[in-house]
């Protein structure tokens, strides 16, 4: 099935192109694993507004929310690079058997908010960009989500309060976090949460704050911690090809569209996460916004074995890249010390 759909996207978009190329317009397929309603979906649409404007109309975006042509994250990066779509927004964490570049963003306790996580994206970029042209893309832009933190039936916040905590995490990582903390984690898909949660399979869930809201965990759970576990982000990246095919201006349009899509996602993830603060407070549900600082470096001691296995197969690439980030974020810091202190 999904073999039939690769062939009729890639017929498809040959013929969008092969008749754009007299008219210079041009109709790209767009997947997104994630609900119109998402901040991804949010965001795609964003982007595909300021493009048809930027383009002057020449470049329009069809969106496929929620998998509906069939593609998950982890397909992605092929039906990009092969062309059966031009352009795509893909979770990069799946993608971390192919390099572990990919997983940098869900790395636990790495970075302890959205300024420090754009830093590190900055830091990233150039990775990233030559990792994805291996894979015939070009990066457009990358959005985050908002952080994880833990929901669960009280605030979790200090070390005793996760002794024994039978829990659900989404990756190994979080696993060997946790259980080093001394919670009985497992990992659970999406699907399997709600279940759990009901039949007190679970006690706590790791996820953000907008993803258990669109779950209704809060049915289950009435209190979430801000753990700011990691912000994990989207990258929307396009076929080479058809970049490369594109006239001066329809590659202007896209990269002052993607640009600018970017800043204000990044710029508007803070409100992001407010506004879904205030829809979990009327839901009933308590919000411990601000953790112990003793506690979060306690997570992050339990963090760090899991960070150094991770330069470990990252190689140079990773030392290096992991130490030009603590190096500005130290300067930041150190910048709002003696900001604050003024």
């Amino acid at each position: 099935m999904k073999t039939k759909a690769i062939r009729r996207l890639a017929i498809s978009a040959l013929f969008a192109l092969s008749s754009a190329a007299s008219a210079q317009t041009y109709v790209w397929d767009m997947p997104n694993e994630y609900p119109a309603t998402s901040v991804q979906g949010e965001g795609d649409r964003h982007f595909a507004e300021l493009l048809k404007t930027k383009s002057q109309g020449d470049i329009k975006i069809v969106h496929h929310f929620g998998a509906s042509l069939g593609f998950r994250s982890k397909d992605q990066l092929d039906a990009v690079a092969d062309g059966a779509v031009v352009i795509a927004n893909t979770f990069v964490p799946p993608l971390g058997g192919i390099n572990p570049i990919f997983v940098l963003s869900s790395l636990p306790f790495l970075v302890s908010n959205a300024s420090e996580a754009y830093m590190l994206y900055e830091v990233a970029r150039p990775y990233y960009d030559k990792e994805l042209a291996r894979y015939n893309q070009k990066l457009l832009y990358a959005s985050p989500w908002p952080a994880s933190g833990l929901w669960g039936s009280r605030t979790y916040d200090k070390p005793e309060a996760v002794k024994g905590l039978k829990m659900r995490t989404y990756d190994p990582n979080g696993t060997l976090v946790f259980k080093a903390a001394g919670a009985a984690p497992v990992q659970l898909s999406w699907a399997d949460i709600v279940p759990q949660l009901t039949t007190g399979g679970i006690e706590g869930v790791l996820t953000s704050i907008e993803s258990g809201l669109s779950a209704s965990f809060n049915d289950y759970a009435k209190h979430f911690t801000a753990l700011n576990y990691d912000t994990t982000i989207n990258m929307v990246t396009m076929n080479l090809d058809t970049w490369n095919k594109l006239p001066a201006a329809g590659q202007k349009a896209v990269l002052d569209a993607a640009k600018e899509t970017e800043l204000f996602l990044w710029g508007n993830i803070d409100k992001v996460i407010q506004r879904n603060y205030d829809t979990a407070a009327k839901r009933g549900v308590t919000i411990a916004e601000k953790v112990d600082p003793a506690f979060r470096r306690y997570l992050q001691e339990q963090a760090e074995p899991v960070i150094a296995a991770w330069v470990k197969r990252a190689g140079k690439d990773g030392e290096a890249l992991i130490a030009e980030y603590r190096q500005r974020q130290k300067v930041a810091t150190t910048v709002a010390a003696n900001g604050s202190a003024n």
